[in-house]
């Protein structure tokens, strides 16, 4: 069987471009560590209900959007083995060796149907992760895997968003090393089709999620991406659940231009701001420099209103707290506050300052304060903005949907 951290970092990447940044905020040392374990307990407790798209192998579900509704699992399909998702997922590949294979079906205990494997053409092997899973309905521009990720948030070699006649979307994303972060380089293809139904495939140029690397790059194509993870020949899983039909009309991820407009209307007057030229297209997150007396920080915010629908969102929100500071405010939002260094090894002196909120109505607000320009090239020094004022940004009632 694959190891959980080849599993989890493909997932992760998977996640990036259907991103559930408030884990990702929080994602260094511990946090990384203890995924498996908190996506556990979290399928646990909201088995049949909405889960977060990080969890492992998700099942139908819209991590975003306030009305989001949950999958509901029709009677498994005795067809969708783990073996039959390994197999179709082989049947795919050029020819090649495949091993260190794992696979879950339709009867999986928690999430959906996916499978891991490790292939080799001859020149090295790359680990390889394909998940499925459902969004709600309508897609629109806030759907989770629809849009590039946002290069300031992580290192990328280039990204396609490709239209389809029929109306599915596919996203394909190069990520590359990241400094202070592992040496693996990953690409990433999400295809989400017109009626919601999502196939995500990962694939490292390594056995594992670090080191040894097997090959300067990932074995498959774009082009290959684009036929695995577009093929018919995942319909059977598509068999095995559906979406609510009493979909709501809205199942959004809030768009940056609005996560701006909330930000900058709660900083402090003598704060200055910079939205930066690029444009910002990844729902759900934003970024912004700020700069006060002189100390200039970058600011990458992510927002996910009904972080959690069903089970108990306050016990999960505090697995994930990694060694963080847990407080309540007066206003009802569960906080937790962290530093790290430009490692996750790495002592004091912090480069990054992180807070996560999860306020009364459910919203979750994560907020990480870099000094430098992107989220991932941090510098030592004092950051513009306080703990405490990042606190009070992320908790803020403002946010709440």
């Amino acid at each position: 069987m694959p190891s959980d951290n080849a599993v989890s970092e493909l997932l992760r990447d998977a996640a990036d471009l259907a991103p559930d940044t408030p884990g990702e905020v929080l994602a260094d040392g511990g946090e990384r560590r203890g995924r498996r374990r908190v996506l556990r307990r979290r399928a646990a407790a909201a088995a049949g209900a909405a889960m977060t798209l990080v969890a492992l192998g998700g099942v139908a579900v819209q991590q975003g959007g306030a009305s989001a509704p949950a999958a509901v699992r029709r009677t498994a399909n005795p067809a969708v083995t783990g073996q039959f998702m390994i197999d179709t997922l082989t049947s795919l590949l050029p020819p090649g060796r495949v091993d260190d294979t794992h696979g879950e079906g339709s009867d999986a205990q928690f999430g959906g149907p996916l499978a891991h494997v490790a292939y080799d053409d001859g020149r090295g092997a790359s680990a390889m992760t394909l998940s499925t899973d459902w969004v709600a309905l309508p897609i629109g521009p806030g759907t989770e895997g629809t849009q590039c990720v946002d290069p300031t948030e992580r290192p990328t070699a280039g990204c396609t968003r490709t239209v389809g006649a029929d109306g599915s979307i596919l996203v394909i994303q190069k990520f590359t090393p990241e400094s202070g972060g592992g040496p693996t380089s990953t690409w990433t293809a999400i295809w989400t089709g017109s009626d919601g139904r999502r196939v995500r495939l990962s694939e490292l140029n390594s056995r594992t999620a670090g080191p040894p690397l097997t090959r300067p790059e990932p074995v498959l194509s774009v082009e290959q991406l684009a036929a695995v993870v577009s093929s018919p020949a995942w319909n059977p899983v598509f068999e095995v659940f559906a979406t609510s039909t009493n979909t709501p009309a809205s199942s959004q991820l809030p768009l940056p231009e609005a996560i701006l407009a909330t930000a900058e209307s709660l900083l402090p007057s003598d704060v200055q701001r910079d939205r930066g030229s690029t444009p910002q297209i990844t729902p759900g997150a934003a970024h912004l420099v700020v700069t006060v007396d002189g100390r200039t920080s970058l600011l990458s915010i992510s927002v996910t209103p009904q972080w959690m629908k069903d089970g108990n969102p306050r016990s999960l929100f505090a697995d994930l707290a990694a060694g963080g500071q847990r407080t309540r405010t007066q206003s009802g939002a569960d906080v937790i506050t962290s530093t790290s260094g430009a490692t996750k090894s790495s002592p004091n002196p912090p480069v990054r300052w992180l807070v996560d909120a999860l306020l009364p109505d459910g919203t979750r607000v994560s907020i990480s304060e870099n000094n430098g320009t992107t989220g991932y090239d941090t510098q030592p020094g004092n950051p513009a903005l306080t703990l405490d004022q990042l606190t009070a940004l992320a908790a803020a009632t403002a946010w709440q949907h």
